[in-house]
């Protein structure tokens, strides 16, 4: 409330000067408290009654005392301190197509490496992997390397570039094994296309355990990643797994919430993690495309 303002100065005491908005602040402290005050606009000088100064002082160092911190800063996005080798990465993945071409029915890469899955569900689970290295033909593979890429630096930078190529082969392997279980039909698919929507899928996951999120740049933008993917490589054609695209986002959806909700990305943060798990996934391939032309039998027929 406001007190007349016949006081006399000796009855004054000055309680704040500042800026206008500032004042009003601590004006709506002194109301709440029904402590009298004068405000002079012109000099922006804030007074209260002399017997009341010591109650308004205290209440306006409480005020401030609980709102020092406040509003809190908008939490970033802590990126991962170590620059992930994305274009070489995916530069490896463009060199191989040079070597394996188009698809071409009698190239023994894809006789041996595409997914099958009636060979899968026979136990040549290599196949889920080896897959997802062969492109159909070099739109394919530019989409891949272009859109793809973009989408695997981004989640490595958030997480590290050791655990992304893990968590997307990883998802990639999984979305090709639910496609050949659910899907009864005989059918052939290669690409590393479901390894990026499984990317897609892994940076929605994590997104949704930010504090503050933003709807364009943490949602919109990686579904508008998949669908221009999509676009690109077509919906239509025998060489176009839907199936595989669907399964490799879910998944990615769902190890994306895993990875968000423990503790697996901050102990995967130093540097010799990162490595390990690289080196593993890329292990991991050489190995499935070693099983693809030396499969287990092949040796059991060797030492017999």
């Amino acid at each position: 409330m406001i007190f007349p303002t016949q006081q006399s100065p000796e009855q004054l005491h000055l309680l704040a000067q500042g800026e206008r908005g500032d004042l009003e602040a601590l004006i709506l402290v002194l109301e709440a408290r029904s402590i009298a005050y004068i405000l002079d606009s012109e000099q922006q000088l804030l007074w209260v009654d002399r017997l009341q100064a010591a109650e308004a002082e205290k209440q306006i160092r409480l005020y401030q005392d609980e709102n020092q911190n406040w509003p809190p800063a908008p939490k970033k996005v802590e990126q991962h301190p170590l620059m992930p080798p994305t274009v070489l990465l995916m530069g490896g993945l463009a060199i191989f197509y040079v070597f394996t071409g188009e698809w071409k029915n009698q190239s023994p890469w894809f006789v041996h490496g595409a997914v099958d899955a009636t060979a899968v569900r026979q136990g040549e689970w290599w196949r889920l992997v080896t897959g997802l290295t062969l492109h159909a033909d070099a739109r394919h593979l530019l989409g891949n390397c272009l859109l793809g890429g973009v989408l695997v630096h981004l989640l490595s930078r958030v997480i590290g570039y050791g655990l992304a190529w893990m968590l997307l082969i990883a998802c990639g392997v999984a979305g090709n094994w639910c496609n050949v279980i659910l899907r009864q039909s005989a059918h052939l698919s290669v690409g590393f296309s479901t390894a990026v929507f499984a990317v897609v899928g892994l940076l929605s996951g994590l997104r949704m355990f930010q504090k503050k999120k933003s709807l364009w740049r943490d949602v919109l933008l990686p579904f508008g990643a998949g669908l221009s993917l999509l676009a690109l490589l077509g919906t239509e054609g025998e060489r176009t797994d839907l199936g595989a695209h669907f399964f490799g986002f879910l998944v990615g959806v769902v190890a994306g919430i895993i990875s968000g909700g423990t503790p697996l990305v901050r102990w995967c943060r130093p540097k010799s993690r990162q490595r390990f798990f690289l080196v593993t996934s890329l292990s991991l391939v050489v190995l499935a495309w070693w099983c693809a032309f030396y499969p287990p039998e092949f040796f059991l027929n060797v030492l017999s």
